[in-house]
């Protein structure tokens, strides 16, 4: 199989399991859960993929020519069959219970997502060690979800039956503006790390 597939496949696979949290752990403990869920998939996958796990990062990534448009396209196709496949996981009472879900507010999700989109970036960037990268991304996502109290993912969004709701989409927004910020702050910063 091609890097590229094995590469979405990987990303269907995380954002499988990151939803499921989302999905079946109950507050407050949500905010945690998806958090770790994060920092082990950055070290279980970030190699084959770059653990994106979020339309709103392969955008952000993708805007800030930091990521390829084509293998972009299929890495949110990928995330948004894993969501859907948790939702289906949840739905059929395989695990955890179905509950109701909310988005923050439109500010809240750009500015808690935000902070994740830093966090990747500067991961991404290798600006951040390997060793690093899950203890820098899992707590920037609990972090912006204790801020925002939304969603900050529009896959898990989806998966939530809010992809209709116009702040579940402002992590995309946030992800093109964080993203592009760090571009601008990483010019004429000290080289990366190693």
């Amino acid at each position: 199989m091609n890097r590229t597939l094995i590469a979405a496949l990987s990303e269907l696979t995380g954002t499988f399991f990151l939803t499921l949290v989302a999905l079946a752990v109950r507050a407050p403990y949500t905010a945690f859960a998806a958090g770790l869920a994060l920092l082990v998939f950055v070290y279980a996958i970030g190699s084959i993929s770059g653990c994106h796990l979020n339309p709103a990062v392969t955008v952000g990534l993708v805007s800030a020519r930091q990521f390829p448009f084509g293998e972009g396209a299929l890495y949110i196709a990928a995330q948004i069959s894993g969501a859907l496949l948790a939702r289906l996981a949840v739905s059929q009472g395989l695990i955890g219970e179905w509950g109701s879900y909310e988005a923050g507010g439109g500010f809240a999700e750009f500015i808690g997502f935000g902070i994740l989109m830093l966090a990747v970036a500067a991961v991404t960037e290798k600006r951040v060690t390997a060793a690093g990268s899950g203890i820098a991304v899992g707590p920037a996502l609990i972090t912006g979800l204790l801020l925002s109290g939304g969603v900050l993912n529009p896959a898990v969004a989806i998966a939530m039956g809010l992809g209709a709701s116009l702040d579940a989409w402002a992590p995309v927004l946030s992800g093109i503006a964080f993203a592009n910020l760090f571009a601008v702050l990483k010019k004429g910063t000290p080289p990366k790390m190693e």
